[in-house]
């Protein structure tokens, strides 16, 4: 059961006011309560917190024993990684030429990189290597309530890293930086040059979830099923997958910290990817006798 208060303070009253007058808590602040069930993925991040907490405290001999240690998290249900097929990949391709080329140019970056709507958002001009054809991820562009849009490192020490781009991804983004520059010279003085890639029109931060407000719409208006920026990164880790790209390589572009992170992820895909190679070899290796292979080298 999730029960979380809120107190709000009736307009006029300040601490000071509500401490001179010494009223009661109760009638200063109206309490709200959330009732809904928190899920077990919530619960299991506060219990990893207070566990950790408690351990430090074991550890420091201010208590006898970690209480947190004893107990049960919840169950987390795992879902698996949805990504795109060849044709809905396709559709979606087809239906980017009709969009404005800031747009398209990030949802091409976000297949064919496999970055996070962070990175993505985060990624500056500086951080791309024109001569050796890839990009820098090292930024994290992340919004908090109490703190707005701001900068962070990438989630793992894993995610900082190059990222090698095929040449029609660096000829679009030539072709961007161009409309790019000319919007920056369209709005003077008052562009604000934080040199992001994928910007407000001014050149502000762009907002996280506007990515995903945009992308609703986009699949709306071209009759395609919902689209969410990670659906992008599960769909570049299966393709890779599928070609037969080992889990080292792919951990380290999708920037994940362990290998094992990304075997765990998609177990279902590498599964599937397994298969597909069984079948390859029976088709190829086991096929009749009649058929005559030809040697490389003969």
């Amino acid at each position: 059961m999730r029960v979380e208060r809120t107190w709000k303070v009736p307009e006029g009253w300040g601490g000071k006011k509500a401490e001179k007058e010494a009223l009661k808590q109760a009638a200063i602040f109206r309490y709200e309560t959330d009732s809904r069930p928190l899920s077990g993925s919530t619960v299991g991040g506060y219990h990893t917190l207070v566990s950790t907490i408690l351990a430090q405290a074991e550890k420091e001999m201010l208590i006898p024993y970690n209480p947190a240690a004893k107990a049960t998290p919840p169950k987390v249900d795992e879902h698996d990684p949805n990504y795109f097929q060849p044709e809905e990949i396709a559709q979606i391709w087809e239906a980017l030429e009709n969009e404005p080329i800031k747009w398209k140019t990030m949802v091409h970056l976000f297949l064919v990189a496999g970055c996070r709507r962070g990175e993505v958002l985060g990624l500056k001009w500086s951080k791309v290597d024109w001569e050796n054809k890839q990009i820098y991820i090292d930024c994290n562009l992340l919004y908090r309530k109490d703190l707005g849009i701001y900068e962070d490192t990438p989630k793992t020490k894993g995610s900082v890293r190059y990222i090698r781009l095929p040449d029609q991804t660096m000829e679009l983004l030539a072709e961007y930086r161009k409309w790019y520059k000319e919007e920056k010279f369209r709005w003077g003085d008052k562009w604000e040059d934080n040199d992001y890639l994928f910007p407000r029109e001014n050149g502000a931060p762009m907002f996280p979830g506007y990515v995903c407000n945009w992308l609703t719409e986009f699949s709306k208006r071209h009759g395609l099923s919902h689209i969410n920026p990670h659906a992008f990164r599960h769909t570049q880790a299966s393709i890779l997958f599928f070609n037969g790209i080992d889990s080292v390589s792919i951990s380290h572009r999708l920037g994940h910290a362990h290998v094992s992170t990304t075997t765990d992820i998609y177990s279902h895909v590498i599964k599937e990817a397994e298969e597909r190679i069984s079948d390859c070899v029976a088709d190829v290796i086991l096929r009749p006798a009649k058929t005559k292979l030809r040697v490389v080298g003969d």
